[in-house]
């Protein structure tokens, strides 16, 4: 169990989005238990299939959403770069859709467009996570190195 609840926490600190299934018979982990989840019933198998569905659906809506948000924040004229980021990296996070790593890049771009002056760390700062991010997302799309298993 302690791994499991690592490896949701990890996820969710990283804004990965998480589905959880849990047998109908199994009572839920004392530490998950305000935790929203699915539960799956031998007995009732379409009844999971359309929670699932929707809960997919919903995330869906959720990737679509923070694609709208980041349009407005890359058209804006004084554009928050963090922010933008932000919806950014959640899109890519919710689609593995390579054009939020692209996104990414040109905040990136426009981050230092603004930061000729050396003095702005903390655009240098926002900068280096967003190509941070890009170089990860990108390996992460390109699968295993040498065809080791993840």
């Amino acid at each position: 169990m302690a791994n499991i609840a690592l490896e949701l926490g990890f996820a969710s600190m990283c804004g990965k989005p998480l589905i959880i299934v849990k047998s109908k018979l199994a009572p839920p982990p004392s530490d998950l238990t305000r935790t929203d989840w699915i539960e799956y019933d031998d007995g009732d198998e379409a009844r999971f299939r359309r929670k699932l569905n929707q809960a997919l659906d919903e995330l869906d809506a959720l990737a679509g959403f923070n694609e709208s948000l980041l349009e407005v924040a890359l058209e804006a004229p004084a554009m928050d770069c963090a922010v933008a980021f932000e919806r950014a990296s959640k899109a890519f996070l919710l689609t593995k859709e390579p054009r939020f790593l692209d996104s990414a890049e040109q905040i990136a771009r426009r981050l230092d467009e603004s930061a000729r002056d050396d003095q702005v760390a903390d655009l240098a700062r926002v900068r280096d996570e967003i190509l941070m991010f890009v170089k990860q997302g990108r390996r992460a799309l390109a699968g295993p190195v040498g065809g080791a298993a993840a």
